[in-house]
């Protein structure tokens, strides 16, 4: 990005020109026109680095899910992107759901998935609809929601490892209001998603900034589970998928409805062993060895929050400890 280009045109430019497909628009207009539709689809959702995208990796090797190559950000953005809003924020509510959007958004999957475009249903994740899930579910009422929960100390770390990785690669949007937060080189770059409230901000420390996003997309996560049917809704966490993956993978896959094979649970294996989008070697209160400092003030204002995740912080000071409360 040019330093005289504060608002990232030049690059949203170049990044249409090298996105832009005659064939897969006309494929997609095609699809719109004659009304594909996908039925159950499944969206990840879970605070950003949680392990959303690992489980994404393995339910889009089943083929009875269609799914695109990465996160769907151009298609939830494409009619609510939030500079259509005042630049609010990224959630998105019922309320804002247009007649024919399910529409789209299956014509868009079945000309842009790159695995399994014919299935019968998709697999979606995209972080941000954490924030979306009453708009998702007024789009598809016959969606199921599968939450992946981890260590919230973890998730802090991460998500300042990401505030502060050197290339800026979880730059999300070119924000109206400058950002002055310290240790960051990007006055206009937000990272991660753009929460309710994120201008009162933009001076605030990188950890106070990655405190404000874990709450905020918590609080909506429990919002959405009381208003989503239980048979529809789906917590498991990150810490039981890596010990016991194919118990809870075989779990999942029963509650999803989806048949599982050989070759299924073969490439469910490797991926596990081989995580997706890691920042640093994997391993369990990461948080303790590279932001301890900076982590440790911050998880006492979150010991109720965590709990409704099953998460029991207890201890204080330097002897805290974040402890998985076992499952029935």
């Amino acid at each position: 990005m040019k330093l005289d280009d504060p608002w990232g045109i030049s690059w949203r430019t170049g990044n249409f020109i090298r996105r832009f497909d005659f064939q897969r628009t006309l494929t997609q207009t095609a699809a719109f026109i004659r009304g594909a539709n996908y039925c159950r689809p499944i969206f990840i959702l879970g605070v950003p680095r949680s392990g959303t995208t690992t489980l994404f990796h393995l339910l889009r090797e089943s083929n009875q899910l269609a799914a695109l190559a990465t996160e769907g950000h151009n298609l939830w953005r494409f009619f609510h992107h939030p500079r259509f809003s005042g630049w609010r924020s990224d959630v998105v509510t019922q309320e804002q759901a247009l007649p024919w959007e399910r529409r789209f958004a299956c014509a868009f999957i079945r000309a842009n998935a790159a695995y399994h475009p014919d299935a019968e249903r998709f697999v979606e994740k995209t972080p941000e609809n954490s924030l979306r899930v009453s708009y998702l579910n007024a789009l598809f009422p016959d969606a199921i929601f599968i939450v992946l929960n981890r260590n919230p100390g973890d998730v802090l770390n991460s998500i300042i490892n990401g505030w502060r990785h050197p290339q800026g690669r979880f730059r999300s949007y070119f924000v109206p209001s400058q950002l002055t937060i310290p240790e960051y080189s990007w006055p206009h770059q937000w990272c991660f998603a753009l929460i309710p409230g994120w201008r009162n901000l933009t001076s605030s420390t990188i950890p106070e900034v990655a405190l404000a996003q874990w709450i905020s997309i918590s609080e909506h996560l429990i919002a959405g589970r009381k208003a989503i049917p239980h048979e529809r809704w789906i917590e498991l966490s990150f810490e039981e998928l890596t010990a016991k993956p194919e118990r809870h993978l075989k779990l999942l896959s029963n509650r999803l409805g989806l048949r599982q094979d050989a070759a299924i649970e073969s490439a469910w294996r490797e991926i596990l062993e081989t995580p997706r989008n890691s920042l640093s070697e994997p391993g369990l209160d990461k948080w303790r060895r590279e932001n301890r400092e900076a982590i440790l003030p911050l998880l006492p204002r979150i010991k109720t929050l965590a709990a409704q995740f099953g998460y029991d912080i207890h201890g204080k000071g330097e002897a805290l400890e974040i402890i998985l409360r076992p499952r029935p």
